[in-house]
């Protein structure tokens, strides 16, 4: 099912190049162009939803430093166990290995440099979402991953429950509005679909079983049984992009899975996850981009490089539209302005 637009761009945490999926970060990603900029949230302990990866703190703040005797037993200091209050004087730095401090990303930018982030809300990322959209007459749209609903329900949380609260509070309800809701825990999904009646488009994220990300059984629902199963629930996938094509004992290529062509059949699109420049242990990026658009045929690419690929695509004659990025220091500093008139907004949001 070759598509006749270019592959959709997901910043993935937004970019790469400043501290992941602070206000900073998802607006460099929208400056670049990307079609979407992914996030993903936890619940504080007063049930505000913060912008954040993890379930814990340490890798990515001075939590410790901060909180001394606030872990838990296993050293870790956990999103749930702090207001949202506590977590605004947090400072924001490049991702750490925990316990360690090396960064995870050694090219990226410097986990010890002298400049303040803060985590943001949703709220926040809706708004800022929205506001960029009305100021560049654009239309980007904002993917929210919901971070392990099983974690939040054995603390008697109900996330998607107030994702959908908040989104409510914008207007954020329908099928063909700029917000999409994915999550590892596929039954999840099926859940805001069928019983807490969202018609927001859902995709489903798919990675090894070895990983424990969830419950869910994803060697069943990487299956055609599978794809089918919840084709009437989402609208597209989002796999590890290694379900997607095999390789030899060297890491060489050697043909697509039937994964991408199943989904097709049921009209699912597939956006695989995550290409990094920075760890592509191949000699040309490019080229795997290529396989990855005309052979394996994706509808996209959620990526924490948005500007590598879109100037990739860019430079492939298109089957009907071009692709354009849009960064510029003019478009940059302007963003960046209104990150900043946000960043000094530090009331608690309610829900």
């Amino acid at each position: 099912m070759m598509s006749a637009f270019r592959p959709l761009v997901v910043g993935h945490r937004g970019t790469a190049y400043l501290p992941e999926l602070t206000l900073a970060a998802q607006a460099m990603g929208y400056a670049y162009g990307a079609d979407m900029v992914e996030i993903d949230v936890c619940l504080s302990q007063d049930d505000q939803l913060i912008v954040i990866h993890d379930i814990y703190l340490d890798a990515i703040s001075n939590v410790a430093e901060m909180y001394p005797g606030r872990n838990r037993s296993d050293g870790l200091h956990y999103v749930i166990d702090f207001t949202l209050e506590e977590l605004h004087r947090l400072s924001i730095h490049e991702r750490t290995i925990p316990f360690n401090g090396t960064q995870r990303f050694p090219s990226r930018f410097p986990s010890n440099a002298n400049v303040t982030f803060r985590l943001a809300t949703l709220n926040e990322s809706i708004e800022l979402l929205l506001g960029l959209n009305q100021a560049t007459r654009r239309r980007r749209e904002l993917l929210i991953e919901i971070k392990k609903p099983e974690y939040h329900s054995q603390h008697n949380k109900s996330i998607s429950s107030i994702v959908l609260a908040t989104l409510n509070a914008y207007n954020l309800t329908k099928f063909t509005d700029p917000v999409i809701i994915q999550t590892f825990h596929i039954e999840e999904l099926v859940h805001i679909r069928r019983n807490l009646h969202s018609e927001l488009r859902l995709f489903a994220l798919m990675v090894w079983n070895r990983i424990n990300e969830s419950s869910s059984d994803y060697d069943f629902y990487r299956s055609r049984e599978g794809i089918g199963n919840i084709s009437s629930v989402v609208q597209a996938i989002a796999p590890f992009y290694e379900f997607l094509v095999n390789f030899d004992s060297h890491g060489a290529l050697l043909g697509v899975t039937n994964l991408t062509t199943w989904a097709h059949d049921y009209g699912l699109a597939v956006y695989p996850f995550t290409f990094r420049r920075d760890l592509f242990p191949g000699q040309n990026f490019e080229e795997f981009l290529d396989y990855f658009w005309h052979t394996v045929d994706v509808d996209g690419f959620i990526t924490d490089h948005p500007d590598v690929i879109l100037r990739y695509l860019d430079k492939k004659p298109a089957f009907s539209v071009s692709s354009s990025i849009y960064a510029s220091y003019t478009t940059f500093l302007f963003i960046l302005s209104v990150v900043t008139k946000i960043w000094f907004c530090n009331e608690p949001i309610l829900v």
